[in-house]
């Protein structure tokens, strides 16, 4: 057994996952399911069946658009279902614990506390535009820390983390924790990050979502990057069947070439309005800080955090407010919309000022 598996719960490493039958050329006759596809099948032929165990042809579809090997990618329901999974695969409950740094993506803590684990907060530091504060990680970590979470572009402050850093962490980690990023804003970074991590450091696993760049929240669905070791340990946690034919068909139907180039093109569009708004933002007198973005979103820090959202709302605009999180008490974050939408927006906090 290596490190790596010694870290699972010892029900996981005792598990195997759910076993089927896959014979498609065979009639199915043993699934309990209706022979007739509805009439409205967007997807020909599939609704009236179950969808496979993990969807195959997805599974190699997004392999080859984040640069790994199939047998390094797990499917999930949005990247939030990813970190459900690590979770309990890692995590004994009243017994292990993570590490994530707030202000971060809440799902971090609220999926460890649901699986019973200990979840060490060690803020970022505000100071220093929301860096990773290295010592105190390495101050907080214990022999039953088994994952550290990171987020780059953080959510909701925007920042990348710096790479130097996160490499120190990474290398930290090794032969005792699993370390998680969660890159759900990487393509309005520029970035792809993936085969890299996982070749180099098998104990990371890289987070990805369709929610964002591809403009897919609906649909769910996520990715789990890492080596064919974690991802079978996801397998045996994961559950069958969970990803509908329909979500599939959809997402096949966004990784085309020509729907990928559309969506490129609304990435550069979104990321020239980040700069424009962020500019203008800063003149408005309400504002104290516009904090740089890598994302699909700006973070403000503000005079009146809730007369400045109540005067959007008044507006027709509904911005949000993280004020129980370390640093943001005076902080609004505000998504990037339609270039419409973001000049609507601006006229009426120009107009409350």
């Amino acid at each position: 057994m290596s490190w790596i598996t010694s870290l699972a719960r010892e029900a996981v490493q005792k598990g195997r996952a759910y076993r089927a039958p896959t014979t498609p050329t065979l009639a199915r006759l043993h699934a309990n399911e209706l022979p007739w596809a509805p009439d409205y099948d967007p997807a020909p032929g599939r609704l009236n069946f179950y969808p496979l165990l993990f969807p195959a042809k997805l599974t190699e579809r997004m392999a080859e658009h984040y640069g790994v090997r199939p047998e390094e990618i797990s499917v999930t329901r949005g990247s939030s279902e990813g970190i459900d999974c690590l979770y309990r695969a890692f995590c004994e409950s009243r017994r292990d614990g993570a590490i994530f740094c707030p202000p971060s993506f809440e799902m971090f803590r609220w999926y460890g506390r649901l699986q019973g684990a200990r979840v060490l907060e060690v803020p970022l530091r505000a100071e220093d535009g929301f860096s990773l504060d290295v010592p105190a990680i390495k101050a907080a970590w214990s022999d039953d820390v088994k994952l550290l979470i990171l987020c780059s572009p953080n959510n909701p402050t925007g920042n990348l983390m710096a790479p130097d850093d996160v490499l120190e962490l990474v290398e930290y980690a090794r032969e005792r924790t699993v370390v998680v990023l969660d890159a759900a804003y990487a393509e309005f970074a520029g970035l792809n990050p993936g085969a890299e991590w996982i070749t180099a450091h098998p104990h990371v696993v890289v987070l990805r979502t369709v929610s964002k760049a591809l403009g897919l929240a609906g649909v769910r669905c996520g990715a789990l990057i890492a080596c064919e070791e974690i991802i079978g340990l996801m397998r045996r946690v994961q559950s069958p069947y969970s990803f509908s034919a329909l979500c599939e068909h959809t997402v096949l139907e966004a990784m085309k070439p020509e729907s990928l180039a559309r969506m490129q093109g609304r990435i550069a569009l979104v990321i020239e309005e980040r700069e424009r708004v962020s500019a203008l933002l800063a003149k408005l007198p309400q504002v104290a800080t516009v904090y740089p973005s890598r994302t699909n979103f700006v973070l403000l820090k503000v005079a009146d955090a809730d007369g400045f959202t109540a005067a959007a709302r008044d507006g027709g605009y509904l911005l949000r407010r993280i004020p129980d999180e370390p640093g943001l008490e005076s902080c609004v974050r505000i998504t990037l919309g339609t270039p419409e939408q973001n000049d609507g927006l601006l006229a009426t906090l120009r107009a409350a000022a």
